[in-house]
């Protein structure tokens, strides 16, 4: 079973992604001297991309890059992880638009979730967004 992200994790994500269209963008960038700005996209109904890039010899590279899928619900579900620094692209759950699961690692999904939860509250207080979250020892 894939593991969703946290309850608060989820609404920094939900209001990253709210008003986006299938095939739309916004940034964030409410810090842009201390912190990369924040990419997102809707790939389609349910999956949606997150991501920090720098530009490195005229390319953009990923800092990282993530893609989720959301259920009917709203719970999110990591799917992927990429950091082009370190030539690293995981695939952890690949997942239909109807919700059926094609693949899944679950030790690789679960990590990329435990990252996720963290990543969305660094986004949170870097970008500003009226979200806080419980006190831990893991950020």
């Amino acid at each position: 079973m894939p593991q969703a992200l946290s309850r608060e994790a989820g609404a920094v994500l939900e209001h990253l992604i709210k008003g986006l269209e299938v095939g739309g963008a916004t940034k964030f960038n409410h810090a842009p001297r201390l912190f990369m700005a924040v990419c997102v996209d809707r790939l389609s109904s349910r999956h949606y991309s997150v991501a920090h890039y720098y530009e490195q010899n005229g390319d953009l590279m990923a800092d990282p890059d993530m893609t989720f899928y959301r259920t009917e619900d709203g719970q999110f579900y990591p799917c992927s992880f990429q950091q082009d620094s370190l030539a690293v692209y995981e695939e952890s759950l690949e997942i239909t638009e109807d919700g059926t699961i094609v693949s899944l690692s679950e030790t690789e999904q679960a990590s990329q979730a435990d990252f996720a939860n963290t990543w969305m509250r660094n986004i949170a207080d870097q970008q500003e967004l009226p979200f806080s979250f419980p006190e831990s020892d893991d950020v």
